[in-house]
């Protein structure tokens, strides 16, 4: 899908409300469409979810919150979770979390996977 025409159909769905946290389209690309694959590196992902958590709490030094703001970025991003890779660039780039904000979007992604691996 074009890059335009990507961007156009992801607000409309941000503004309909029918935005999904992961981009199972994306997902699917790096996986060659296996299924089953998918939901093993969302469940790997959701593993380290605590993690990233106790990354960003515990990051006091701009070093600390760069280095967790980027590794939450790049994991979110490779699965597709691209509010979620945006949430961590954005504290990547001004050096301040929004803690409340990132745990509501892991908490989303959680919810979603669990209805896909019950899908399944």
């Amino acid at each position: 899908m074009a890059m335009a025409l990507k961007a156009d159909v992801v607000q409309a769905c941000k503004c309909a409300g029918t935005e999904k946290p992961i981009d199972l389209v994306h997902l699917s690309r790096l996986t060659m469409g296996d299924k089953e694959l998918e939901l093993d590196v969302l469940k790997m992902f959701l593993a380290q979810i605590p993690n990233y958590i106790d990354m960003i709490k515990s990051a006091e030094t701009s070093d600390q919150i760069y280095i967790a703001s980027h590794t939450i970025k790049g994991a979110a991003s490779n699965v597709g979770a691209f509010n979620l890779s945006d949430m961590a660039r954005n504290a990547e780039e001004s050096g301040v979390f929004d803690l409340s904000g990132i745990i509501a979007e892991m908490g989303s992604i959680a919810e979603y996977v669990s209805m896909l691996s019950k899908e399944a």
